[in-house]
């Protein structure tokens, strides 16, 4: 029975990647006409599943997958059923759609796959709006599975926001996490072009949350959140934290408080024009208290995410989601998140850490958690101080992926390291080993280069057992690095699949028509 599902969720994968595959393939298959009428049609003909759930939606450029998660599982702990929609996934399909923390059973996968496919084949043979993408056809599939099996849904953004499939939800509240350069090609080469794309998830007279940000960001979205009557709060101004304490010996925690939360004060006159009286009128009073968080998520940035994921519960509960504010706040404990800051600790080899930051904000941001341990207060159970304690420098394992751009963190990573190991993923818009090695060594640098993500790891096991100092191996660059990396430190079996042969239709590096069309 278990080999006959693995079979049919098997088939329904390869079935899914024979459709236009955007997230594996390079932009060069763009759709020149980037909408959302396709999966508009697709949401008519289903019924309609994106409106029959709660939704909190959430768009960013960096943390907005770490806050997904804490919102699913603060969620969780007061008591609702969650649906999570994220991607990209770190080793199976089913990761993406989660329900409770866990992954869409294999069967449940397979099943969607059919039942949409003829919908799918209806939408391609009318002609009038091209064929279904691989993202459109999981965001359906997510919708048609939280309506049938959860009380509130937390749903990523793909890329940007405004055009992005997940944007024909009508949520209860929208999020945007930190926005910073990313997909330039796509978005834009400034933070206000970015920001707008990701600002337009925020719906009229829904309440958006923003967590830190730019100030060029926060004038676009109180830009458009005043243009369509929406709330902006800030997760900064009404949710603190203080007592902060990275708790390296206590396998590699950090706690933190989040104090009762301050509800918004002032509104300028345009929002209240706009807002409706019960909008204005005091909150409830959910008797929060100052709560106490332990979260293996390491990183100033992950406090900030615990942040934006509080100030969400505390404007769901005062715009009248009846729920326990504070058991969903001490869930943020329970979140895990692979690959962003994950430890991996094990018997007679350095540290690695596992984290997927690819672009600068991101790589600052590990290299700051980073520098922020004090590994010689790390001590055994006796109390004395290991042998590895006293070995803080690290060693570093980096790739990347096409779209993102990072060299200047990178360098400084790098520059810092006692050895670099350039190398690639298997994905197909992995950047080859030699480029990544290349652009480190024209800055002086001796990188290594290997060709795969196991002999990285060998290498670079092999470099820290003769170099004593070295207490840390860091593999970053991208997502697809640190899950691969994973897969072989923790013995995970991952979906591997075949290349699609797919019709370039725009070249990947005409990116003013590219922009021009989205904007």
């Amino acid at each position: 029975m278990v080999s006959g599902v693995q079979d049919r969720y098997r088939e329904a994968v390869d079935r899914l990647l024979t459709l236009a595959d955007f997230e594996r393939k390079s932009r060069a298959n763009q759709p020149p006409d980037w909408h959302l009428r396709r999966v508009e049609r697709l949401m008519e003909m289903l019924g309609k599943p994106h409106l029959a759930t709660p939704v909190v939606h959430v768009a960013g450029s960096k943390g907005k997958g770490s806050t997904c998660a804490m919102i699913a599982s603060g969620l969780e702990a007061a008591g609702f059923r969650v649906g999570l929609y994220t991607s990209p996934h770190l080793h199976t399909f089913t990761e993406r759609i989660k329900v409770n923390g866990e992954n869409i059973p294999q069967s449940d996968f397979a099943d969607l796959v059919g039942a949409l496919w003829p919908i799918v084949e209806t939408i391609k043979t009318a002609g009038d709006l091209g064929v279904v993408s691989v993202f459109e056809m999981l965001t359906a599939m997510a919708f048609v599975h939280f309506r049938d099996h959860t009380d509130i849904a937390v749903i990523e953004t793909g890329l940007g926001g405004r055009l992005d499939a997940t944007n024909v939800v009508d949520p209860e509240v929208s999020v945007i996490t930190p926005i910073s350069l990313d997909h330039v090609r796509i978005l834009g080469n400034r933070i206000s072009l970015i920001a707008k794309e990701k600002a337009g998830i925020i719906k009229p007279g829904k309440p958006v949350v923003v967590a830190r940000n730019h100030a060029a960001a926060w004038g676009v979205i109180r830009e458009r959140a005043s243009g369509v009557g929406a709330e902006p709060v800030s997760a900064c101004a009404t949710t603190r934290v203080s007592d902060v304490k990275t708790l390296v010996a206590d396998g590699f925690q950090q706690e933190f408080v989040i104090e009762r939360w301050r509800q918004p004060r002032t509104l300028d006159d345009s929002h209240q024009a706009n807002l409706t009286a019960s909008a204005l009128q005091p909150p409830p009073d959910p008797g929060l208290v100052d709560v106490r968080i332990q979260t293996k998520l390491l990183g100033i940035h992950q406090i900030d995410n615990a942040r934006t994921a509080a100030t969400t519960f505390n404007v769901l509960y005062r715009d009248g989601l009846a729920f326990d504010v504070n058991a969903a706040i001490k869930g943020i404990s329970d979140t895990v998140w692979p690959c962003r800051t994950e430890i991996v600790d094990q018997p007679d080899r350095p540290l690695v850490v596992l984290d997927g930051a690819h672009n600068d904000a991101s790589l600052k941001a590990l290299r700051e958690t980073i520098q922020s341990w004090n590994l010689s207060r790390r001590t055994n159970e006796n109390g004395k101080r290991q042998s590895a304690s006293e070995r803080s420098r690290y060693g570093l394992i980096i790739g990347a992926t096409e779209g993102h751009d990072h060299q200047k963190t990178s360098l400084d990573l790098a520059e810092s390291a006692v050895f670099t190991i350039a190398t690639q993923s298997r994905h197909p818009k992995s950047v080859h080993a030699s480029n990544v090695a290349l652009s480190l060594s024209r800055s002086g640098l001796e990188v290594h280069q290997c060709m795969n993500l196991d002999a990285a790891l060998r290498e670079a096991f092999r470099l820290s057992a003769i170099n004593s100092d070295i207490g840390l191996i860091i593999v970053t660059g991208s997502l697809f690095v640190a899950a691969e990396a994973r897969e072989h430190l923790l013995g995970i079996e991952p979906e591997l699949y075949d290349d699609l042969a797919q019709p370039y239709i725009s070249a990947y590096e005409d990116t003013v028509s590219t922009r021009d069309k989205i904007a």
